[in-house]
């Protein structure tokens, strides 16, 4: 996967690396072309996605063509965000590869539940399109190689949505660590001061909610070279 760094040296990325880092972008903006846009579409609407599409929406030239759910109630709810922000309502799907198979999406952000990201960005790549997945990034140090083998062979730009990481405390705390000034670490502790990600309570079976399709898999896989081996 392309760093930052690198990606900011490579000029030909520049463009595409506005679009696809919120944290970046801003200091791009004088640089970029009023006529130019960027077409994106969001995977996973319901948490982080929604805000990590609002970032990009910032810029005028990013454009965002579709939304993909398999809750029609979210999608509506985001649809009509979207088109408050936009003025323009996007093409709402619930399977994500007829958003893959699209040519006219330049990149896409996957907020889907973490197990789908390996999948989704693998694929993404396949299908030619750049991608912002939240974190983590995979369920295990297996599927982030898988990640970064493909993003390497297809050559796209690959962004992990770890924007903590980039704060210059952060960087200042890890510099400490590997100068070796606080001798050999033996021992970590960690805490947080949120409730957030400690899990939901287990609940009986229940019927499927309204408007939830958790079958959008079983439908007619798309008709793209990235799925002749794969479906």
């Amino acid at each position: 996967m392309t760093t930052r760094r690198k990606f900011l040296q490579n000029s030909s990325a520049l463009v595409a690396g506005a679009a696809l880092s919120p944290l970046v972008a801003p200091s791009l903006k004088g640089g970029i072309s009023a006529d130019y846009k960027f077409t994106i579409a969001l995977i996973g609407c319901h948490g982080m996605g929604m805000y990590d599409l609002k970032d990009h929406l910032i810029l005028p030239e990013i454009e965002c063509a579709a939304l993909c759910d398999v809750d029609e109630n979210v999608l509506n709810e985001r649809a009509a965000e979207v088109t408050k922000i936009t003025g323009r309502k996007p093409k709402l799907v619930k399977d994500f590869r007829r958003i893959l198979e699209d040519k006219s999406i330049d990149a896409v952000i996957v907020g889907t539940p973490d197990h789908w990201h390996c999948l989704i960005t693998t694929l993404a790549c396949e299908a030619g399109k750049d991608v912002y997945c939240e974190k983590p990034l995979a369920n295990s140090i297996a599927e982030c190689e898988v990640m970064l083998k493909t993003a390497r062979k297809y050559n796209r730009i690959v962004q992990v949505g770890q924007q903590q990481r980039s704060g210059q405390h952060w960087q200042d705390v890890v510099a400490l660590v590997q100068s070796g000034k606080l001798g050999k670490i033996r021992k970590i502790k960690t805490w947080a001061y949120f409730d957030y990600g400690k899990g939901q309570l287990k609940v009986p079976d229940s019927p499927v909610p309204a408007g939830v399709d958790y079958n959008m898999w079983l439908g007619p896989a798309p008709k793209h070279p990235f799925n002749q081996n794969r479906f």
